[in-house]
């Protein structure tokens, strides 16, 4: 499958999550919505979504609901012709018929500055309940789940699958929000693009090696996260629990587009730390100053910071390299003008978490996702992005 549309995508508006425009219903009605490959779920707020004017609506007697970390939302779902829009007022991957989850109420900034989610992860199925009334009229609480059957409902990123869509790629370049311009929407580096369709294809946008993840577990883009490397100094990192393991995981990490960083297990967290420390004293201040309320951007000298290497599991067992540069787990000029602040954490007090690693993964890299691939269960690859051009939502 080859690249069909570069859609332009923008973090200004949600805290540093990227996010696009998606086109519901007949006639179009533009939704933008957050990109995350942390969920599946389609969902935009009721606000968002006029079904009296589309005359292609469905409604169901089927109720989603979905947690976040800023809340959960009950949903009544609706089926309706869904697309993509390109930037300008084309649709492209239109669905008929598309299973859209409308939410009753939710927390508000749900989805920060976007009016829904799009969720992207490999999850083949959505739980959602057949309730006795049409969940459109009746506007059901969370505490009359019980009043409905458990059912399997297809995400839209899977009925992308059934128009020949199984591959994306993320094109970006920050983590956080730039703020070195008075307007951040006018600055290039809060842009980016989504592509539909083959990203290996797009070869203006990155330069070779590409380096191959093995997707190897389940409802997320699960991956087996085998050491990080500052310097010449690796890290190992402690396998997941065996997928038998009641409650386990068997994988160690989660590649998460909703995230702004990585975040990792706090034993494997503290000797990341350590190590940069051992290469120069003060990096360790820096470290702890910019990990809380970010720092004078002045006194971060990147030229002297290591590149830090994230290490994979690739599909044939091997491993897979990523290359994170000092500018990207640094990020200058966030949280307002003049600061930088550390794009590492801690995903959980709890050792042997699951690594969460978001968008500085992502920055500086076309991050290409196959859903097909590898015998069903995906990959993503990562190679250095090129040049974007100009972009804008």
């Amino acid at each position: 499958m080859a690249e069909i549309a570069r859609i332009p995508i923008s973090n200004v508006l949600t805290e540093g999550k990227y996010m696009m425009r998606i086109a519901v219903g007949s006639p179009s009605q533009p939704i933008g919505v957050l990109l995350d490959t942390g969920s599946s779920i389609l969902a935009v707020y009721q606000s968002a979504y006029d079904k009296s004017a589309d005359t292609d609506s469905v409604t169901t007697q089927l109720l989603q609901t979905e947690t976040f970390a800023s809340g959960a939302f009950l949903a009544a779902v609706v089926r309706t012709p869904i697309g993509l829009l390109d930037g300008g007022s084309a649709v492209v991957a239109k669905v008929p018929g598309a299973n859209l989850a409308v939410a009753y109420k939710s927390v508000h900034r749900m989805f920060l500055g976007a009016r829904g989610v799009f969720g992207l992860a490999p999850g083949a199925r959505n739980r959602a309940y057949r309730m006795p009334l049409d969940t459109w009229d009746a506007e059901y609480r969370k505490d009359q789940l019980d009043l409905g059957q458990a059912v399997d409902l297809d995400p839209y990123v899977a009925q992308l699958g059934t128009i020949g869509i199984d591959k994306f790629a993320f094109a970006v370049q920050r983590s956080t929000v730039c703020t070195a311009m008075p307007d951040p929407n006018q600055d290039p580096l809060n842009h980016g693009l989504w592509v539909v369709g083959d990203g290996v294809s797009c070869t203006d946008l990155y330069a070779e090696p590409i380096a191959t993840v093995s997707v190897v577990q389940g409802t997320h883009y699960n991956a087996n996260l085998i050491a990080l490397r500052v310097g010449t100094q690796v890290i190992d990192v402690t396998p997941g629990a065996s997928a038998a393991t009641p409650g386990g995981m068997a994988t160690n990490a989660i590649i998460d587009s909703g995230a702004n960083k990585l975040l990792l297990d706090p034993e494997v967290y503290d000797k990341v730390v350590a190590a940069f420390g051992a290469l120069n004293a003060g990096f360790m201040a820096a470290i702890a100053s910019g990990a809380s309320q970010g720092c004078d951007q002045t006194t971060i000298n990147l030229a002297t910071w290591p590149t830090l290497e994230v290490i994979f599991q690739s599909p044939d067992g091997g491993q897979a390299s990523i290359a994170i540069p000092p500018k990207n787990y640094w990020q200058f000029d966030t949280i307002k003008r003049g600061t930088a602040q550390w794009a590492l954490g801690v995903a959980s007090m709890q050792s042997n978490g699951p690594a969460i690693l978001g968008l500085p993964l992502f920055a500086g890299h076309l991050v290409m996702f196959d859903r097909s691939a590898n015998n069903g269960q995906g990959t993503i690859g990562f190679a250095t992005l090129v040049d974007i051009g100009a972009t804008g939502v």
